[in-house]
């Protein structure tokens, strides 16, 4: 019996040492780090402003009829021709993808509450890379003239962002070296060692001009007139927090 409890307490003990060193490295992890004497904590935000340079387009192919077969057939033949459209206007087709493709069934539940089958809705949802800005409102134009009746967004990026979010980054730590400094004197203090920086979350706001985009596709009968599309710029935000010593 003495033995058995001398073998249970020292398989409980390699447990805990066990779940001790597994543990251990995590709950270190969320305690806080401890300063000697007064600090000072500052987060800051540092922005920058970039020309973008290609457009990403967001538009569909939408039919409906009877029966599917026809739908989709109707649909594949207009995809067609707008993906034709846009390359004779100068888009690779390494810049052009389908998003998504989808199928619905069409109910009438005006007769009964369970929906009577109407028909079949089939949507082809295609993205173009425009590479040169300056020819995303024509190909838009010609994409809906050649059969896209859906125009979901456009969209302005810049395709390298490294410079300007290193120089976000850079106001930042200005920013917060400011905030710092504003903080110790106020305190009647000054500012000392900078003891810890960690770099939080980084944005990019994109401008987008959808709302020109929908109203272009309106009627979808006639001709398209040119859209007017005017890229903006690109706000790159960067944050930082700060741990100063104060003496």
């Amino acid at each position: 019996m003495l033995k058995q409890r001398i073998r249970k307490t020292a398989f409980l003990g390699i447990i805990c040492l066990l779940v001790l060193s597994i543990a251990g490295p995590a709950l270190a992890a969320d305690v806080p780090v401890q300063y000697s004497g007064p600090v000072v904590v500052v987060t800051a935000t540092g922005t920058t402003t970039v020309a973008p340079d290609q457009a990403r387009i967001s538009l569909g192919v939408v039919t409906s009829n009877k029966d599917l077969a026809l739908a989709q057939s109707e649909n594949n033949q207009n995809t067609q021709k707008v993906i034709a459209a846009v390359q004779t206007m100068g888009i690779d087709k390494s810049h052009i993808q389908t998003s998504s493709f989808n199928i619905y069934p069409q109910y009438d539940y005006n007769t009964r509450s369970t929906g009577v089958l109407i028909g079949y809705q089939v949507r082809n949802e295609i993205t173009i890379v425009v590479k040169d800005i300056s020819k995303a409102g024509s190909i838009l134009d010609g994409a809906v003239q050649a059969g896209a009746n859906n125009v979901n967004y456009v969209s302005f990026e810049k395709a390298n962002l490294d410079a300007a979010e290193n120089e976000a980054l850079l106001k930042a730590i200005a920013r917060g070296h400011d905030k710092a400094q504003l903080i110790a004197s106020a305190a009647q203090m000054s500012l000392g060692d900078l003891l810890n920086i960690s770099e939080g979350y980084n944005a990019t706001i994109y401008p987008n001009v959808a709302n020109i985009a929908m109203d272009s596709a309106k009627g979808m009968g006639g001709a398209v007139n040119s859209v007017p599309i005017s890229p903006g710029e690109l706000k790159v935000n960067a944050t930082v927090t700060m741990v100063y010593q104060l003496k």
